[in-house]
């Protein structure tokens, strides 16, 4: 079981679609079983499953939580394969009680995966509880509480990123800050940066030749196209995949899957 943040300081680079997108395509083309945690308080990757975060069933619990997790309290059924913790505006009480008084557990997504993973080996377990491939959680653009306890959890991380002047000015202080982060978790790496809503201009085709290049950070080969019919899917509450399966970013977003798991298994094998 790998546990993979989708993160990036700068909003509106399409981490939520890239979450969502990945985890359509990772259960219903490759037949893996993913996790889905929202550790953004816009609860955007929730509303986009129809979850509700439900006080006691979501990632504040968790967060908040003195005990070790038993992860079926906070999981809510998705989709076919997919399960998901849900979040809202009530995460942002995190925070405060970070900062307040220490009540926020900054390991509790990683005590939870270890938890699934214990009783993913056990003998006893059932079948369900056993089959999580993946684990995607979808970080807000800020060193929250939980996009530190998300970190803290990862084994990789991918970035997406527009390819435009203050996306690419960032990159260099997010790379600084998750070395930073691998003081608490010195497993962490970057598995790639990903170009999203991409229109192929000059601009951004010698910007991704830059980034690659001088950035020092992995580049996927893939980019994902710019398409109206992101935001219709988003609206309709439907996967990308099957609601234009034919458009630009569905199919950009399955090859993007593939080049993850060729990925995953050069490193894995």
């Amino acid at each position: 079981m790998r546990t993979i943040a989708i993160f990036n300081l700068k909003g509106g680079v399409a981490k939520t679609v890239t979450t969502a997108a990945m985890a359509d395509c990772l259960a219903a083309t490759h037949g893996k079983r993913v996790l889905l945690i929202d550790a953004d308080q816009q609860g955007n990757l929730s509303q986009y499953f129809g979850a509700t975060a439900e006080e006691g069933r979501d990632l504040l619990a968790l967060l908040q939580g003195a005990n070790e997790p038993y992860y079926p309290d906070f999981v809510t059924p998705a989709r076919p394969d997919i399960d998901i913790i849900p979040a809202d505006m009530s995460l942002m009480y995190a925070d405060l009680d970070a900062i307040k008084n220490g009540r926020c557990n900054l390991t509790a997504i990683e005590d939870l995966r270890e938890a699934i993973a214990e009783d993913a080996a056990s003998p006893n377990t059932e079948d369900w509880a056993k089959a999580y491939d993946y684990i995607l959680i979808d970080c807000p653009p800020a060193f929250s509480a939980a996009s530190t306890a998300a970190l803290t959890a990862a084994d990789a991380v991918i970035i997406p990123i527009r390819l435009d002047a203050f996306s690419t000015s960032g990159v260099a202080e997010l790379m600084q800050q998750v070395v930073n982060m691998r003081r608490a978790n010195e497993r962490l790496q970057v598995a790639g940066v990903l170009a999203t809503q991409y229109q192929r201009t000059d601009v951004e085709i010698d910007t991704l030749a830059l980034l690659a290049a001088r950035s020092g950070l992995p580049v996927y080969r893939t980019t994902i196209r710019q398409s109206p019919r992101v935001s219709a899917a988003t609206f309709a509450g439907e996967s990308l995949l099957t609601f234009s399966p034919h458009c630009g970013a569905a199919m950009d977003y399955r090859r993007f899957v593939c080049e993850f798991l060729e990925q995953e298994g050069k490193e894995n094998g």
